[in-house]
């Protein structure tokens, strides 16, 4: 049973990615890791403010973490129904962080076999020899950037 990991942030630019591994998982009777990354930058401003009390600061951060929480519900809680409906299994996780760097370690913790990218997501270009070059080199799995 093949396992695909799909690295999305559930954007237009990212669908044709999505329905190219609910396709593939479909055809492989495979299962689908979809991975949504909630950078951290919104967090460390919980933590900056001098007359914040540590219950405040605490309670922005899981405010933070519920609301990215959401968000990934949100944006890809469609994609999500489109491959239930075709039959495909798809597992959500939300990781925090910079969003290459939490792909590449969710693929090797979870010991996908391939990675999907969009080639535009979080508002980066997924695609160019040297980037191509510099994650395959860095990810066990077999990683393909979607034109």
């Amino acid at each position: 049973m093949r396992r695909i990991l799909l690295g999305s942030d559930g954007s237009e630019q990212a669908r044709q990615a999505e329905d190219h591994v609910i396709s593939l998982a479909h055809d492989d009777g495979g299962s689908i890791l979809a991975v949504h990354v909630v950078e951290k930058d919104l967090m460390h401003y919980g933590m900056v403010d001098h007359l914040a009390t540590q219950g405040d600061k605490e309670g922005f951060v899981r405010y933070v973490r519920e609301l990215g929480e959401r968000e990934c519900l949100d944006r890809l809680g469609k994609f999500r129904q489109r491959a239930r409906e075709q039959g495909v299994d798809v597992t959500l996780m939300v990781r925090w962080g910079e969003p290459l760097g939490e792909i590449l370690a969710a693929a090797t913790e979870n010991r996908v076999d391939e990675v999907f990218l969009p080639p535009r997501c979080w508002g980066r270009e997924f695609t160019g020899a040297r980037l191509a070059e510099a994650v395959n080199s860095s990810c066990p799995s077999k990683v393909t950037v979607l034109a």
